[in-house]
């Protein structure tokens, strides 16, 4: 029973951490290009009529509703496999811990994506069809963080999952 009040505990804890780094990874990337979240990211969310009042809070909430679903998924998935684990400390341990290697792994994506948009001009020749984009260079700077991002969470959940396994197989030798 205890082992289920944490799978609950984490599933929370995930999303509202995939939340919270919701707000922030927008906040910044808002930062680096603007247009993205106001020509695009409104549109794509349907915030285009009223976002621009307060673009810096309508960044914010897209960064929640854009995230929060990735936090759920990987605390269903981190913590029903942390139900590997002999009680409910080890698996608390272990699967906060595989929580955060997923985080680690999503910002050092996210940075290779922001080095990769920095540096790489090909990337970008046709940049940001449909949108009338002043600053193409930065809309697709901000997208690869953004694509990046989504990938190293993929990642880092299967890097959390091989985690978890590894520390369950140490704990029977």
């Amino acid at each position: 029973m205890k082992k289920f009040g944490i799978l609950l505990l984490t599933i929370i804890i995930s999303t509202l951490l995939a939340a919270f780094y919701g707000v922030i990874h927008d906040q910044v990337t808002y930062s680096i290009s603007p247009e993205y979240f106001t020509v695009f990211k409104f549109d794509q969310f349907g915030f285009l009529e009223w976002g621009n009042q307060n673009p810096r809070m309508t960044t914010a909430l897209i960064g929640v509703l854009a995230t929060w679903w990735v936090g759920l998924y990987i605390g269903i998935f981190q913590g029903l496999v942390g139900l590997i684990h002999k009680d409910y400390k080890l698996m608390f341990k272990y699967v906060m811990n595989s929580i955060f290697i997923t985080l680690g792994v999503t910002i050092i994506f996210g940075f290779i994506g922001f080095l990769i948009g920095k540096f790489d001009s090909e990337l970008y020749k046709d940049c940001c069809f449909p949108y009338r984009i002043e600053d193409g260079k930065s809309f697709m700077i901000v997208g690869s963080i953004h694509n990046y991002g989504y990938t190293g969470g993929e990642i880092g959940a299967l890097i959390g999952i091989a985690y978890q396994i590894i520390m369950r197989k140490k704990a029977i030798v």
